[in-house]
């Protein structure tokens, strides 16, 4: 199983829609580029459960989805809360969280 969460809204609006979700540990999470682009998935190391390194499931915020339809694949393993963003657009709010069960 996966769950896909686009980045950019069709109203062209700077976002991951869904913004909140959860998954079960282990599920991957596909992150699908649509519009708005370039775009990049960073996780922040100050919100993500203890022990998990933010560097190792985070794009570098150097790399970019600049195409529709690109896609960055993680999947989390440790239960917990992580907050995540756009380098580029993270001053426009766009910010995700995912709840791992």
């Amino acid at each position: 199983m996966a769950i896909q969460i686009t980045l950019g809204g069709d109203d062209g609006s700077l976002a991951f829609i869904p913004q909140n979700f959860e998954v079960p540990a282990g599920e991957k999470i596909v992150f699908f580029n649509n519009a708005g682009f370039p775009h990049n998935v960073v996780f922040d190391e100050d919100e993500v459960p203890a022990g998990v390194d933010a560097t190792k499931i985070s794009m570098s915020e150097e790399d970019l989805l600049n195409a529709k339809g690109d896609t960055y694949v993680v999947t989390l393993t440790q239960k917990g809360t992580y907050s995540f963003y756009c380098a580029p657009h993270q001053g426009a709010g766009m910010v995700g969280k995912v709840t791992v069960k």
